[in-house]
């Protein structure tokens, strides 16, 4: 059930630092530098286009709150009294005169 301690190895262990040391090691600087300096060219390119959308976000949120409200309200139509047509002959039309012809 319990193991036996007289069988287990009693070789010492790496301390973390050790391991820690052989880490820093094995590290490719040069692959590491690049990495970062990929990552800042790509943050440095992002954070103008953040500074250019943010007012259009703004706006478009402002936009649609508009879009809404219009879309809400309802408003009265008032209808509007329908003049009577008078017929014109067809005389007036042929007739040339010097005074412009409104049709009504």
């Amino acid at each position: 059930m319990y193991p036996n301690p007289y069988l287990m190895n009693l070789t010492p262990k790496a301390s973390l630092l050790t391991r820690g040391l052989q880490a820093i090691k094995t590290v490719k600087w040069s692959s590491l530098l690049e990495g970062t300096q990929k990552t800042l060219g790509v943050i440095n390119q992002a954070i103008p286009i953040v500074y250019q959308i943010k007012p259009i976000m703004n706006n478009a949120k402002t936009i649609f709150k508009i879009a809404d409200s219009i879309r809400d309200t309802k408003t009265p139509q008032e209808k509007a009294p329908q003049q009577q047509t008078t017929a014109t002959t067809t005389s007036n039309i042929t007739t040339p005169s010097n005074s412009p012809i409104f049709y009504i």
